[in-house]
């Protein structure tokens, strides 16, 4: 059991008394929502799964400086799943209670604090953003909802120095490794898992992982001193131009598999699941000019690792760059991006590997739509791969029945196979249907 999962229980305890009306802080009741949620999955075997949740979030100022937020979430799954690759659909059932956030920030005049649970944003591309290292993601809610709902908080402490009026230094400090999900609810089962026997590439095991299988070694980072994570930022504006430079030593959030024959020859062989760490320094800018805003993003991983099929790690460097575009018109918002993705091994990749590395170019784009004075809004987003042909569209329709019911109905299509990011998860197109109930 991880540090986080160990402490959950007593934090969700803090921050269910924390929701709660105190005379001494209360300022309103906790605001959140209720919502109920049917996907439908045709390609893996007609899988269909109903999520409900209980999000629930109060912000305090017991001072001017001081702010404590609160919030946290329960969620419970009935779902028809099958339990493994080929066998029949089977009843599921499960249900989580998390902290979202739970932390303290102290705002001075030059200098800010935060400490405990939280969710930093790096970056300023749309969705793939290389830059965003420091929360791990939630697959399911990555493809179902968009970046932003799917960081999953990790404890850390942040501080950030105003230099001036335009230069702003920041420092994290992360002390307890947390990794990524497929899913939150039953991952041995979710649709988004991907299959432990099938031998995966550096593509999916880089930024999502590996899915650990029953007979695999999970061997997640302790919470130690030696584990800890942290890096710096710091951004300035220059003109007309928001810029900044950032480095980050992470672990890998998803681990990667290693075969380790056994020393004894009568034991069996380990497949080993462990966690890399990666050195990453970056940049990214963004400047508006009339209607027309551009964006760029630059990681450098200049210490990375990769899986390689035949269950080694190789050890390398990576790039990611984006550059993109975006325009407010009326009831319009779109916006387009080209990302470049080169990695580079220290040793072939496989025993009969020819290639040094590889790389492909991405393309992203996104529209939002609103009707009706707002009342109605549709919003897309699409990836594709054009070296590995392979893509992913989403389409939310959302309709605002009362001021505060909403309905949502979406589809995501996925386009073709391939090694990239979204080509493992060519058959997991998925429609969704959600009532969702703000208080």
């Amino acid at each position: 059991m991880s540090a986080y999962s160990g402490a959950a229980a007593g934090l969700i305890a803090l921050a269910l008394v924390a929701v709660c009306p105190c005379p001494a802080l209360a300022q309103g009741p906790p605001t959140g929502y209720v919502s109920l949620f049917a996907d439908y999955f045709p390609n893996k075997q007609d899988t269909t799964e109903l999520r409900a949740r209980l999000f629930a979030e109060e912000i305090f100022d017991p001072t001017p400086r001081l702010t404590i937020t609160t919030s946290g979430f329960v969620e419970g799954l009935l779902a028809r799943r099958p339990p493994a690759i080929g066998a029949a659909l089977t009843g599921i059932e499960d249900g989580i209670a998390r902290v979202q956030d739970l932390n303290v920030r102290y705002g001075g005049e030059r200098l800010d604090l935060t400490a405990g649970y939280a969710r930093v944003t790096w970056g300023k591309l749309d969705e793939i953003q290389p830059t965003d290292v420091i929360n791990p993601l939630d697959v399911s809610r990555f493809f179902f909802e968009g970046r932003s709902e799917a960081r999953l908080p990790v404890l850390l402490a942040r501080a950030r120095l105003h230099v001036a009026e335009n230069v702003t230094i920041e420092g994290i400090y992360v002390p307890d490794f947390r990794r990524g999900r497929f899913d939150q609810l039953d991952e041995a089962t979710s649709p988004f898992n991907l299959a432990a026997t099938v031998a995966q590439d550096p593509a999916v095991c880089a930024p999502f992982g590996c899915p650990p299988a029953p007979t695999v070694d999970d061997r997640e980072p302790a919470f130690t001193a030696a584990n800890a994570q942290g890096g710096a930022r710091v951004a300035l504006t220059t003109g007309r131009v928001d810029w900044s430079v950032s480095a980050y030593r992470g672990i890998e959030p998803f681990g990667l598999y290693t075969f380790e024959p056994p020393t004894d020859p009568a034991a069996p062989p380990v497949t080993a699941l462990v966690y890399p760490r990666f050195t990453m320094v970056g940049g990214d800018f963004e400047a508006v000019r009339g209607q027309w805003g551009m964006r760029g993003e630059l990681a450098v991983f200049v210490s990375d690792s990769f899986q390689s099929p035949e269950l080694r790690i190789v050890t390398g460097s990576s790039i990611d760059a984006g550059l993109g575009v975006d325009r407010r018109a009326g009831d319009y918002t779109l916006s387009g991006t080209v990302i470049f993705h080169s990695e580079s091994y220290d040793a072939p990749l496989t025993i009969d590997a020819v290639d040094a590395g590889r790389s492909d170019v991405s393309l992203v784009a996104s529209a939002d739509r609103t009707f009706a004075r707002g009342r109605y809004r549709l919003r897309t987003f699409g990836v594709y791969n054009a070296t590995e042909a392979s893509g992913f569209v989403r389409a939310i329709a959302m309709a605002s029945l009362r001021d505060n019911l909403g309905l949502e109905a979406s589809g995501g299509w996925f386009i073709g196979d391939g090694r990239d990011l979204v080509g493992r998860f060519g058959d997991s197109d998925f429609f969704y249907v959600r009532l969702k109930y703000h208080f």
